[in-house]
């Protein structure tokens, strides 16, 4: 089995499964960063948590999305 090393990998363009891959994962990370968030700032109205929870998921997910982890 041939395996690639970093710089071969650094240059290629991710297709849009592992995009959609990418950004589910970060989006699952900002839910669980957007509801901790929501825990800490503990007195918050409902409108508030959903403001703070979906601007957490979509900061996440399009950042996973965007900046890839390998170099």
């Amino acid at each position: 089995m041939k395996t690639e090393s970093g710089p071969v990998l650094a240059d290629r363009q991710p297709d849009a499964f592992e995009m959609r891959v990418r950004f589910c994962c970060g989006a699952l990370l900002g839910l669980f960063v957007g509801l901790g968030m929501c825990v800490r700032l503990w007195p918050l109205g409902i409108f508030a948590v959903c403001i703070l929870v979906t601007i957490a998921v979509v900061a996440c997910g399009a950042s996973a999305a965007r900046f890839p982890t390998t170099r």
